[in-house]
This record gives C-alpha cells, structure tokens and sequence, in this order.
C-alpha cells in the first residue's frame, strides 16, 4: 500500500531504524569468519545441520563472488529454513521477507542481508526437539509417497473440512494433516490448516496472557497465534516455487495450530468469534489497518512489528487467492488481533517463575 504523504513515509522509515537500533544498541560485534569457498548447495545444508557458522557463511559469499544471486541460491535457502521447525518459523518468515528486500533495494544489499539471516537460522532453535512436538519427525517419514498433486496422478480434491484441524492436539493435527494429503491437493489443505490458524486466533483465552502463575511454558501471548498466520503465508509463497518442500512446510503448519489449541476458549464455538470479529467492507478495514501500524502508540517494538506482517501476511495470501471462507477467517483474525490490549511487561509472573526457579535449585 504506497504512502505519499511525506510524514507517513518518515514515520515508516524511523519506526524501521528505531527497532534496528533498540535491539542493537551496546551490544558487541561479531564478525563473520570468512574464507570464501566454492558454493555447494549439499556442503551449505551439511554446514547449516550442524551450526558451523564459518563454513556456511564462507560457502554462502562464495556464492555470491562467483555471481549466484538470490534467486539461484533460493531454492537451498528454504530448504535450509524448513529442515526444522526453525525459530517458531522466523528463518522461512524472515527469509520470504530477505527476498522482497533484495528485489526492492537491490543487488547490493544481498550480502548483508543474507549473512544476517543465515546467523539467525545457525543459532535458531530447533522447536521440532522438543518433547511437545516429538511426533513431526514420524510424520514428515510416512507423507504418503504420491499425496495428491505431488507427482502422481492429480487427484479430485475432496470436499474440505475444517473440523479435524481445528481444536485438536499436535499428535491429532499432524495425522489429520496426513490423512488430507492423500486425497487434497497441497494448496487446498493449506487453505485448511491457514483457516484453522485463524479460527484459533479468534478463540485465543485472554486468560492465559493474563495470568501470573502459569509455568513458563505456557508464557503463551498474541504473536504466539499471529505467527501460525505469518508462517502460513510464508510456507505458500515459498512451497508454491519449490513445491518438494509443501511436506515440510504443512506439517509445521500443523504443529503451529495444534499446539495453540491448548489456549483456546473452551465453550466458545468458532461461528461465534468469527460473527464478531467480521469484516464487512476489506478495503476501509485495510486503511484502517494502515491508519494504526502508522500510528500504534505501542512502546514495545516487537507488537507494532506484528501487527504490520500479520496484516500484511493476510492481505497478501489474501490476494494470491483463498476461499472464501479462509479469506473471512484471517480478516478477522486480524481485526481481533488489532482490537487487542497487549500486556507489554509481566512483572508479577516474571517474579512468580523466578522464585520457583530458585526454589527447585534448592
């Protein structure tokens, strides 16, 4: 959406340096070990697996001197992002975000921007190790060999249906998601799994932002379901130019919407919320939309730079072509995430799990 108006263009341009500098400033440089090598697309995948910064980092300027540019290094780069459950889906966010900057700004900012990137993707952590979310290794071996649309014969797509992917655990999701990709095509079951993320959204328990007793495993908040969103519209754009990685891609999308089904409303179906929280007319709501990033009055970075990609996520994915009822679901979603009160400090909790810390060392 371009601004002309020169002050909505200055708040954009110092709201994005201000971010840059809060989470820089008074920290130390670390330079990047450089000895440039030779790209090889299975050397740079071998390096990423095993977090040796140096030796992706040299093959990645390799690439680069020798005259690679982003879109011939692409294809490895997502599979890089997707070989886990990176960064609660930053690395595959991020780097769809890498590729619109590089084809905006120019050749020259390759350089920086992917070797900032790549240091985000070596020290990710790797959400797919940890206990909650054990069965999407299991998964990802039994995708079915010819799921529909991949190869084998194009198979007739089934009459969708929302309800196995919403309010069930990561186990259930992962095996509904399975159990769809033998006969749905890999856009219709993201159109799916993308619908269920908003669903869950619009049925998000204030309650558990709130709380100051929960464990910290439940410090669970807005961008926590906002990111489902995110990370779908990232997985569409990059699986739908290298479509080898929709497998990778749908199965996180799985456990995104399966975990948040733990923080749901109980009693409130999703035709309520989503009655609520509609919108009605999708060109004053995105002005609208437009109107509060410009404005937010939000004091940590972080919330007004969610608000902006969710929206921008929606009215992109929005634009490559939904059904409807997906495209009725992420309007709202937004409109609900935009309407949030945001607790921006958790004292009381921070000081509840800290004496519980303590208490357990003793």
């Amino acid at each position: 959406m371009p601004l002309a108006d020169e002050a909505q263009r200055l708040a954009c341009a110092t709201e994005a340096l201000a971010h840059i500098a809060y989470d820089s400033l008074r920290e130390p440089a670390f330079a990047f070990e450089l000895q440039p090598r030779r790209w090889d697309a299975q050397s740079f995948l071998a390096a990423v697996e095993v977090q040796d910064e140096a030796q992706a980092a040299s093959l990645l300027v390799g690439a680069l001197n020798e005259g690679l540019a982003f879109a011939d290094l692409e294809t490895t780069l997502s599979a890089a992002a997707l070989a886990h459950y990176n960064d609660f889906g930053h690395s595959l966010i991020y780097l769809v975000h890498v590729r619109g900057l590089i084809a905006r700004l120019g050749a020259a900012v390759q350089r920086p921007l992917l070797l900032a990137w790549l240091r985000s993707l070596i020290y990710a952590t790797r959400e797919d190790l940890l206990p909650d979310f054990r069965h999407y290794a299991a998964a990802l071996a039994q995708w079915p060999a010819r799921a529909a649309g991949d190869g084998g014969e194009q198979q007739r797509d089934a009459e969708p249906h929302i309800a196995p992917f919403v309010g069930r655990s990561v186990r259930d999701t992962l095996a509904a998601t399975l159990a769809a990709a033998a006969h749905m095509t890999p856009l219709r079951l993201h159109h799916l799994l993308l619908q269920a993320a908003a669903l869950h959204l619009l049925r998000f328990d204030l309650r558990v932002e709130q709380r100051a007793d929960n464990p910290v495993a439940d410090n669970v908040g807005w961008l926590d379901f906002s990111h489902s969103i995110t990370f779908g519209h990232a997985v569409r754009v990059m699986c739908m130019r290298q479509p080898e990685l929709w497998p990778q891609g749908l199965l996180q999308m799985a456990l995104f919407v399966g975990r948040n089904s733990t923080y749901l409303v109980a009693d409130d179906a999703a035709a309520p919320a989503l009655q609520r929280w509609a919108v009605a007319d999708a060109q004053a709501f995105d002005a609208q939309c437009s109107a509060t990033v410009l404005d937010h009055g939000l004091a940590l970075y972080i919330l007004p730079a969610h608000l902006l990609k969710t929206w921008a996520a929606v009215r992109d994915e929005i634009a490559l072509g939904v059904p409807d009822a997906t495209a009725q679901a992420l309007r709202a979603a937004v409109n609900r995430l935009f309407a949030a009160r945001f607790k921006q400090r958790h004292v009381l909790r921070t000081a509840h799990q800290a004496l519980g810390f303590v208490a357990r060392e003793d």
